[in-house]
């Protein structure tokens, strides 16, 4: 079999085609990278999210201490936290 030479035509529409596919590998190169800072900073976002749930969960339970401790000093009832008066429950 001889060889046989193809046209410049076809040698541009493989060149062109080969030239688009590395611009998309270049892409999706750049987007993983892109990709990883963002889930890195993601990551971040959410450690400071757990540490503040964790510490409202705290601060909650604080607060139930404190009320419980209120209610066993004083009584059933209810505290109005803008004034700080408590109404026994009758």
């Amino acid at each position: 079999m001889s060889e046989i030479k193809i046209t410049q035509e076809e040698m541009d529409q493989i060149n062109l085609l080969k030239e688009r596919i590395r611009t998309n590998v270049e892409a999706v190169g750049r987007l993983n990278i892109k990709k990883h800072f963002i889930e890195m900073d993601l990551k971040q976002v959410q450690d400071e999210l757990s540490s503040i749930y964790e510490d409202t969960e705290n601060l909650s339970a604080e607060e139930r201490r404190i009320v419980s401790e209120i209610t066993g000093k004083y009584g059933d009832g209810e505290l109005d936290f803008q004034t700080g008066v408590y109404k026994p429950k009758q």
